[in-house]
């Protein structure tokens, strides 16, 4: 006996869609096109594993992972555009639906650091040093090349890719004697701002550190954080204040 597709509500599929940022996550086709003033719907909800596989699927997928026990439960569905939903069920490969699974593992990630960034306050203060980057960095610049550089290199593991690592090390070096100042700064008006600030860091650190995340996805998670958080006009600001932390140890130990 066949299995019957659920419904999906209007906040079921725009929590699906918005897990794969509006776009087919295949091929990068808009899941909406425009006619006139209004707007179409250009997807279709893809079965990640077969909602009623055949024999052959069943073999061929045995011994697969599968995202969760309900196939209509939303771990197990996916936004495709219509000609990747096509491709995607005929015939079916391994291949793709490995890459498919992948991708969805992905998606609930980044959705649930969302969650994350909701649970996880930081000081409003830190906007000064946000405002600080942009505005007069360059006033305050103190390079310390020799024991930054040597300090970061110690605490990074192979799973920083080589253009993240240039990155933090470029960082620490121009930016870490100016966040430092602008933190002192932000004591003189007391509560302990800058003690406030790094135990925030640290302990949205050690919530990536206990998902199990590489090294590279927890510095990505606390610079999409930090951004969200202070609504900057580009990520520059959070990578030069997650990479401070990562010299000054409270992220990667």
């Amino acid at each position: 006996m066949s299995k019957e597709r659920k419904k999906l509500s209007d906040a079921q599929q725009l929590a699906l869609i918005s897990q794969v940022d509006r776009v087919c996550p295949l091929d990068a086709e808009p899941l909406f096109y425009k006619k006139g003033q209004r707007s179409f719907k250009n997807y279709e909800i893809a079965h990640i594993y077969p909602l009623n596989p055949t024999s052959a699927e069943e073999l061929l997928l045995q011994n697969e992972e599968r995202l969760g026990k309900d196939l209509n439960d939303e771990d197990n569905l996916i936004p495709l555009c219509s000609l990747c939903h096509s491709k995607f069920d005929k015939p079916r490969t391994v291949e793709e639906y490995r890459e498919l699974v992948a991708i969805k593992k992905n998606a609930v990630e980044r959705s649930g650091q969302e969650e994350l960034w909701k649970a996880n306050p930081i000081e409003e203060s830190i906007l000064e040093i946000v405002d600080a980057i942009y505005a007069d960095a360059e006033e305050g610049i103190e390079a310390e090349i020799t024991f930054t550089s040597m300090k970061v290199d110690e605490k990074l593991n192979d799973s920083i890719s080589k253009p993240t690592r240039r990155k933090i090390k470029h960082n620490v070096t121009d930016y870490y004697t100016f966040i430092r100042d602008k933190l002192a700064l932000l004591d003189k008006a007391g509560d302990c701002t800058s003690e406030i600030i790094s135990h925030q860091v640290k302990g949205f650190y050690l919530v990536q550190k206990g998902k199990g995340v590489s090294q590279q996805v927890a510095f990505d998670n606390i610079v999409k954080w930090l951004n969200a958080k202070t609504k900057a006009e580009s990520n520059d600001a959070a990578e030069v204040i997650t990479s401070f932390f990562v010299q000054n140890c409270e992220v990667f130990e």
